[in-house]
Parts: structure tokens; sequence; C-alpha cells
């Protein structure tokens, strides 16, 4: 099988980390490695050279390999969202290993799971992408989400947003911006905004205002078969809307239009369990009196 590593940056503290876990890559003879340049320059510049210095590199989706049959993306939660765009629609699994701190993507973390990995032994599960169309989008711009859509303002005042949900309008609210959010980012930025917990197959979209400037706003969560258009105003130019890590600048008064895509990302994952990772993580639950 054809591997594929991905990755940004690391810290000089997490290259036995690394290094226990290409050691563990490297020992199956079956395996072909292909790195992203990038990662292993950065890796090099560390002064490790963890790597055969003759391996297969790839810089972008274009010479991403078609044969790849996993993506291992070595980070956080950030840089596994950095990956999507480099699979797009090749269906190429990915499956984060967690190097960051929290980590709802991110979940590998044992030798025996990286075994199951590498081995093909591991479940998949297909998350729908978040489209936003838009008619100055910037050259090259993936509109495409797995997480979340953002508007939000870009200078001291609030915005004037004005949301319809299948050309219906909601009240119109004065905040510091809203979010699109899919069910796989409701435990991101949708839920440090006050969004709900959403399983992951839940088929919906979750409309949620960044800081309002009105109390009895709330969340709003439709039906993934939505078209929802965001207008907004501001007493200066530009806004900034944000696709999960990525963002550019919008001119006052501008339309965006999201809907979910038919296309997705396949997330493999050999040792996770949804609630299992939220009690984790979040400390759901967590109560002195359950440890009497």
């Amino acid at each position: 099988m054809k591997v594929a590593l991905f990755g940004r940056t690391i810290g000089p503290g997490s290259i036995p980390k690394l290094t226990e876990l290409l050691g563990v890559i490297l020992a199956h003879k079956s395996v072909q490695v292909v790195v992203y340049r990038p990662f292993l320059e950065h890796v090099r510049s560390l002064g490790e050279n963890l790597l055969p210095s003759d391996c297969q590199t790839f810089s972008s989706y274009n010479d991403l390999p078609e044969d790849t049959g996993l993506l291992l993306s070595l980070g956080g939660d950030g840089t596994f969202l950095s990956s999507v765009p480099l699979i797009r629609d090749k269906r190429i699994p990915i499956a984060g290993i967690n190097f960051g701190r929290l980590g709802f993507l991110t979940t590998s973390q044992t030798a025996e799971g990286m075994e199951k990995l590498l081995t093909g032994n591991f479940k998949t599960e297909s998350r729908n992408l978040l489209k936003m169309d838009y008619s100055e989008m910037p050259e090259g711009f993936y509109p495409f989400a797995l997480n979340e859509f953002s508007v939000q303002r870009s200078g001291p005042a609030v915005l004037e947003l004005e949301i319809r949900v299948n050309g219906t309008a909601i009240p119109r609210y004065m905040a510091d911006g809203v979010l699109i959010a899919t069910s796989t980012g409701s435990t991101a930025y949708s839920m440090s905004a006050g969004g709900p917990i959403v399983m992951p197959g839940c088929k919906v979209l979750i409309i949620v205002p960044v800081a309002p400037h009105n109390l009895n706003i709330r969340p709003l969560v439709v039906p993934d078969s939505s078209v929802i258009e965001v207008t907004f105003s501001t007493r200066y130019k530009n806004a900034t809307v944000s696709a999960d890590n990525r963002s550019f600048q919008v001119p006052n008064g501008s339309t965006m239009k999201f809907t979910s895509s038919d296309s997705g990302v396949i997330l493999a994952d050999s040792d996770n369990d949804f609630v299992q990772t939220l009690s984790r993580k979040l400390y759901w639950g967590a109560d002195w009196r359950n440890t009497v």
C-alpha cells in the first residue's frame, strides 16, 4: 500500500513521537511512503534525517499519486483540515495522527492503532463537505469546508446580517459574524460559539451567530438539503470569509450561498468512538462523585 505523509510544522519536542511513528511505518516492507515536500524540508531543517534521502514526495493535489491508499495527517485538527484540499475528489482515506492538543479529527494515538491503519484494518466513514458559491471567488481558492464557513467582521464595527434559508429570511441581527457548520464541525468553532454538539452521522447544517448583539438570538439547526444565503453590511469596506483554516476578504454588501456538497472526505480510523472522544477530551460528565 502507498501511504502519503502530510504535516505542516512540529516542535523539537515532537521528534521522539515522529521517530517512533516513522519506525513503525518503515518497518512495513509492503508500505511505500510518499511525503509532503514542505513537511520533509521542515523536519530536515530541525537537523533530523528520519526518512530516506530518495523518498518520493508530493507538493499539491496535482502530484499526489492517484494510487495512494491512505493519507496520514501528522499534527492537530488544523493540519487535518489543511489536508482536505490535497485530496479533493481522489477519495483517499485520511487518518489523523494527533501531534496537537484537543483533536477531534486527529484521534489515532496507539502503536496498535497504527498497525491496523498500515495493514488496512480500519473503519471508514464518509463526511460531507460544505460548499460556498460566491461570484468573486479568488482564483485557486478551494470552495469547500469540512468543519465550517464563517463570515466575520474585519474592522471594529459589528456586521448587520441577513440570512435566508431556502429563500425564507430569518430575523436580521447584529453580530461579529455568523458561521455555517457541518455536523463534523459541531465540535469545532461552532461549539466554541455556543452551538450544539451533533453526532457526525446527522445530516444537518448549523447556523451559529458569533457574539450577537441580541441576547435572544440562538443557533439554528436545518436539514443539510437547505440552501443558506448570507448577506452582510458594515461601516467598513470588507468582511472576512473563512473556509476551515483558509480565508479571504469580501467587500461590503456581498452575498454568499452555502449548500451541502455531494462529495465528501473519507475518514479512516482504527480506534476511535465519538462519544468516548467527547468524554475523554472534553471531560464530558466529569464529576468527583463518579470517582467515589
